[in-house]
């Protein structure tokens, strides 16, 4: 059974929205913790699953890849996001693949789990909100594929990685160039760029945000 002191963060999850705190605990109980220190697939795109997880640090490369073999990064999950939900609670195979990246922990939560601990009117208002949430986000990463500059879409994942709690990401640049959609050369520069006026700091496979509010300077407003 999880200690859920460990992991008091991950109360406020948004599908635990409307939960007493007591049912909040049982639920997290419930679940199973899985440290990876090196990546590792939670999900494969096409398999089914049993459950899904919660990201309790660490993050997660979600990434679909099509008919052809083109691969792309499509969300680069975080602390407090769950993962899986949707394909665990419908019977659908993954839509995408999901790969932790290096430190990582998550909680595997047992789809009966879900049902055992949350009634269906406080669950099925809270898979819409997650729901809802994934469908902005695909619009602002559309809208910044057409519209932005290399440099606004840097400024702008930077931003959607980081926060003011949690300034460091843990990325290569390679990994940076396929979700932005440029080269490896290019991430490079403007990494450089952003490193020499002080707003970011570099490290192996890390960016730690400096100064947020020069980081937001020329990037597209965060809705």
């Amino acid at each position: 059974m999880t200690d859920v002191s460990d992991y008091a963060h991950l109360l406020d999850a948004p599908i635990l929205s409307g939960l007493s705190r007591d049912r909040k605990h049982a639920l997290l109980a419930s679940c199973t913790v899985r440290v990876l220190k090196t990546p590792g697939y939670l999900l494969r795109q096409g398999e089914p699953t049993t459950g899904s997880y919660f990201i309790a640090s660490g993050r997660v490369e979600v990434c679909y890849v099509d008919a052809s073999g083109n691969q792309v990064i499509v969300h680069i999950a975080t602390a407090g996001e769950m993962l899986g939900e949707v394909e665990a609670l419908s019977g659908r195979p993954c839509a995408a693949s999901c790969l932790t990246l290096t430190e990582t922990t998550v909680l595997f939560c047992p789809a009966k789990a879900l049902y055992a601990h949350i009634p269906p009117q406080i669950l099925i208002p809270n898979l819409c909100t997650l729901l809802h949430d994934r469908l902005m986000r695909e619009n602002r990463n559309r809208m910044a594929d057409h519209y932005y500059s290399a440099d606004q879409r840097m400024r702008l994942y930077l931003r959607q990685l980081t926060s003011d709690s949690d300034n460091a990401v843990r990325i290569s640049q390679s990994q940076l160039g396929v979700v932005i959609g440029c080269s490896r050369q290019t991430v490079n520069r403007m990494l450089g760029d952003l490193r020499d006026e002080g707003i970011i700091e570099l490290g192996r496979n890390a960016v730690r945000v400096l100064d947020r509010a020069r980081l937001a300077d020329g990037a597209p407003a965060l809705e």
